[in-house]
């Protein structure tokens, strides 16, 4: 396994977004326990505001189950996502490549989700997707009730779910643009190439025959043997370095890396 203190310091770039990602997902968690606080009477809110729009009685009892369990189901889904974001957080400041794909992934269908509820009830929270409709219909015409969810809260609920969710937007942005700069680029992007070179040494390796007269303990190192200390894993390690402190160009590094990796 690749220590990736081997490749110096965290970029402050990576250090950043890792920051932003745990604090989006602070902010989703507010954000669920504000939606629990008001869970228990969220259903006579609606209820009222279906009788006002002269929604027939019946209608609003069938609904009524639906509508009980909306608020949960909200708030599940923002905690949801703030645990996942908060996970990838911590696998993008663990180096790993495929953290940071993750990363924006999970910020890209962030962003599609808060555009989706900006359109539905003007808020980009997560809870701005729910939403209750209905209609009826009698003698003296045809009734008609839409509600998304912040809008049966009070309007304090409704302040803070806005500004969550505009920050969040705006902070998973900044995510996104920080893993793309050079300096992620070189952090993230020496692990794949030693792994690599690694590999690749591992196949090329000579096989050590076990011979049956030896002792147990004579077997057990020649099959678990220590990693080796030179090759080509430790000079394309050593060439990191070099870069990495700048003794090394972009175009040196990569001249001297497929020199060592071309010329196996």
């Amino acid at each position: 396994m690749v220590d990736r203190a081997e490749f110096g310091r965290r970029p402050r770039s990576v250090t950043v977004a890792v920051a932003l990602m745990a604090i989006v997902s602070v902010g989703y968690l507010v954000d669920a326990a504000a939606i629990l606080s008001g869970a228990s009477a969220y259903p006579d809110r609606v209820r009222d505001a279906m009788i006002a729009a002269e929604i027939d009685p019946r209608a609003v009892e069938v609904l009524r189950p639906l509508v009980s369990v909306l608020p949960y189901g909200a708030a599940g889904i923002t905690a949801v996502a703030a645990v996942i974001l908060l996970g990838v957080a911590l696998w993008v400041r663990a180096g790993s490549f495929v953290g940071r794909i993750f990363a924006w992934v999970t910020t890209g269908l962030s962003l599609v989700c808060g555009l989706g509820a900006l359109g539905s009830s003007g808020t980009v929270a997560f809870s701005g997707i729910a939403r209750v409709s209905a209609y009826s219909s009698d003698e003296s015409g045809t009734f008609t009730f839409a509600q998304s969810l912040p809008d049966a809260y009070p309007p304090a609920y409704r302040h803070l779910s806005t500004a969550v969710g505009l920050a969040a937007m705006l902070a998973l942005i900044v995510v996104a643009v920080l893993l793309a700069r050079p300096a992620a680029n070189r952090f993230f992007r020496p692990f794949v190439e030693l792994t690599v070179a690694q590999a690749s040494a591992a196949r090329t390796a000579p096989t050590i025959p076990i011979g049956t007269t030896e002792s147990s303990a004579w077997v057990g190192a020649a099959a678990a043997p220590a990693p080796p200390t030179d090759g080509p894993a430790a000079e394309l390690a050593l060439l990191i370095r070099k870069h990495q402190r700048g003794e090394l160009t972009d175009e040196e590094f990569t001249a001297a890396r497929d020199d060592l990796l071309g010329g196996r």
